[in-house]
């Protein structure tokens, strides 16, 4: 009796996580008190062990709430979502130990993964106009080159990672952005700021580490955006409906 008790939860736990994951308001309050926690944590305790607690439950509390709350039509964007929010779950473990080399390096590759995943979630069977995008991407290309041009003195061995990393974040923009037209205004618009935000968090880390180690309030921008960045996106995906189906209702 007592190893089912422990391997099933009880009903009112069940309920509770119900309540909680499946109330969009109610887990707001909980996320965000969460990052916070993770933030405090960061900035007054031992990242061993402390962060080892807090920083996973950001992005292992988004894909409870996404497993619960995701209404995908295929399976295969089901999966991407999945593959993409594992892997900066990973990623953020490992980049605890960003004073370790390899642990840095595997830690960005994670992000590129999930990056691109995104992509890959972010994409539709329609084809696109490479004119409609070409403005888009001038301004995204024109961005990054700026970003490299300020820390590509430092970069050294980072220097093909950091590259390929804004590519991954280009790549997503460029996606998020076909998005238009083709779901609903809201979910539409929650991505591609989750996008744009993911952005400036990863400029503030790549200035902070290779350009100017003193950006203020480096410490608590960086995680802060980060985290709002990943529940934007994954509110948007999880509001997504099809063009169709508004038109249908309304």
């Amino acid at each position: 009796m007592l190893i089912n008790f422990v391997i099933t939860p009880s009903k009112s736990y069940q309920n509770t996580m119900q309540v909680i994951f499946k109330n969009k308001t109610f887990f707001t309050t909980l996320f965000f008190a969460i990052l916070l926690l993770d933030i405090f944590v960061k900035l007054n305790l031992e990242a061993i062990p402390f962060r080892f607690i807090t920083k996973p439950i950001i992005v292992g509390s988004l894909i409870i709430y996404y497993l619960l709350n995701n209404q995908e039509e295929h399976r295969r964007r089901f999966i991407y979502m999945c593959i993409a929010l594992s892997s900066f779950l990973i990623g953020d473990i490992l980049l605890i130990f960003y004073e370790i080399t390899n642990a840095y390096i595997i830690g960005i590759l994670l992000f590129i993964i999930g990056k691109l995943f995104y992509a890959f979630r972010f994409s539709n069977e329609k084809d696109f106009n490479l004119t409609s995008l070409m403005p888009y991407f001038i301004i995204c290309f024109i961005y990054m080159v700026l970003i490299m041009l300020l820390v590509i003195d430092n970069l050294g061995d980072f220097f093909i990672p950091a590259m390929v990393y804004l590519f991954a974040s280009l790549i997503v923009i460029l996606f998020a952005f076909l998005r238009k037209n083709e779901v609903i205004k809201s979910s539409y618009l929650l991505v591609i700021a989750g996008v744009f935000t993911a952005v400036v968090s990863d400029s503030i880390s790549l200035i902070q580490s290779f350009y100017y180690e003193n950006f203020p309030f480096h410490e608590i921008l960086i995680m802060l955006v980060y985290g709002i960045s990943q529940y934007l996106i994954v509110m948007g995906i999880t509001n997504e409906r099809k063009i169709k189906e508004e038109s249908i209702l309304f």
